[in-house]
């Protein structure tokens, strides 16, 4: 991985911070490289501009292609697990007096500070009730992101090692836990970007993420090797399906598909498997 190299020259202007450690003065801090930074600003322009043009005539295939990867993308535990992660990335920023917003700018009257964090969540497990925290047993994922000179970048990266979550979630109670009448046992395995498009959230429910997911899944008994990517939009998550004439269209999930190309959008029951032109 290629890293860049950021001198700081004073202690009133500029704060290091790598391994939970504070150091100012006259030092160099290593700033690592996101990994796949090229490939991650393409998909961050593919959800903003759809690149596929849609025919009327085939708007059927194309839903049923989204269905079928909307049975692989785990939507009812995987965007929950990971915008926690990253809420708890905000908290760590937050203690320690750096930016959690990307797309804010640098106040400067204040000291520029330039950091490494990387963060480890510990996952919650599989037991009802959970035990106390146990990485060994539960896994963990665990994240990284880097403040330049005041500015958060938004591109937060990391792994996810041997992590359990539980949907819903042990203690769980409301609309959610009533709702659902089988517990999924998951279990996640794999190399994360975690692009962030808006400020960092304080809970879950806040976070505007781009989730690029490559590595294995498992649930109850079957495991297998899984790569995706899905936008998370607060309570909305969006994700790309391939259209055979090319390129990529947006699929939105609601109570019904909305399907947005280049040219036309379409939204689609999922009961009646019908499809209808919305622009």
């Amino acid at each position: 991985m290629k890293s860049r190299r950021r001198d700081l020259v004073s202690c009133g202007a500029a704060i290091a911070l790598a391994a939970g450690a504070f150091g100012c003065g006259p030092d160099t801090v290593t700033l690592p490289t996101p990994p796949m930074q090229a490939e991650t600003a393409a998909l961050v322009m593919t959800y903003q501009m759809p690149t596929a043009t849609l025919d009327t005539s085939k708007i059927d295939q194309v839903r049923a292609d989204a269905q079928a990867r909307l049975d692989e993308l785990n939507l009812d535990w995987l965007p929950d697990l990971l915008s926690d992660a990253v809420s708890r990335l905000r908290t760590r920023l937050d203690d320690g007096g750096l930016p959690d917003d990307p797309t804010s700018t640098p106040d400067t009257r204040r000291g520029q500070l330039t950091a490494v964090v990387t963060v480890t969540r510990i996952c919650a497990g599989w037991s009802d009730p959970p035990g106390p925290p146990d990485q060994a047993a539960n896994g963990s994922v665990e994240v990284t992101a880097i403040a330049d000179t005041g500015k958060l970048n938004p591109e937060i990266w990391g792994t996810a090692t041997s992590c359990l979550a539980r949907f819903p979630p042990a203690g769980s109670t409301g609309a959610v836990a009533s709702n659902t009448s089988t517990v999924v046992n998951a279990t996640l395995n794999g190399t994360l970007i975690l692009y962030s498009l808006g400020p960092l959230p304080q809970n879950a429910s806040d976070a505007q993420l781009l989730v690029v997911f490559d590595g294995s899944i498992g649930v109850g008994d079957q495991v297998g090797s899984a790569s995706f990517d899905f936008e998370i939009q607060k309570s909305q998550v969006r994700f790309r399906v391939p259209v055979a004439s090319g390129g990529d269209a947006i699929v939105t999930v609601g109570t019904t598909l909305g399907i947005q190309g280049a040219n036309a959008g379409f939204s689609c029951d999922l009961t009646t498997l019908t499809c209808q032109q919305t622009s």
